[in-house]
């Protein structure tokens, strides 16, 4: 099943992969793909059920390209949701270099990870750490 997010996003080359190990037993649910690569997302069953989405945003716009990815995969996203790739958008002060503000599309991102009650894992761990 493939489903194309439309955007304003265009990328020349990009690409995600969710890689595992050919001896784990999965059972494979659904998935969806966009059809520049920017994202998959695979629904599957390892002992439970897993929702796995890996995204890759583009440098320029990550944080819309990121809200929009989420707004549009939400019904899909649920309680044993892992989210990974490249968000190209620091959630944190401690994530970003002088050159990136914590805006509006930065916030917008933050508001909906935790309206889906995504956490950051390793700024939930290490707080404080670089």
């Amino acid at each position: 099943m493939e489903e194309n997010l439309p955007s304003k996003w265009k990328t020349e080359k990009a690409g995600v992969a969710i890689l595992i190990s050919e001896k784990t037993d999965v059972k494979l649910i659904r998935s969806k793909k966009h059809k520049e690569g920017c994202y998959i997302i695979v629904k599957g069953i390892i002992q439970q059920d897993l929702t796995i989405l890996s995204i890759y945003a583009p440098n320029t716009g990550a944080p819309g390209f990121t809200k929009q990815v989420l707004r549009h995969l939400q019904r899909d996203i649920g309680l044993h949701t892992v989210i990974a790739g490249d968000l190209n958008t620091p959630l944190t002060v401690l994530d970003r270099s002088l050159k990136h503000k914590i805006n509006k599309g930065i916030q917008d991102v933050k508001s909906a990870l935790g309206q889906m009650d995504l956490i950051e894992l390793y700024r939930t761990l290490h707080p404080k750490t670089m």
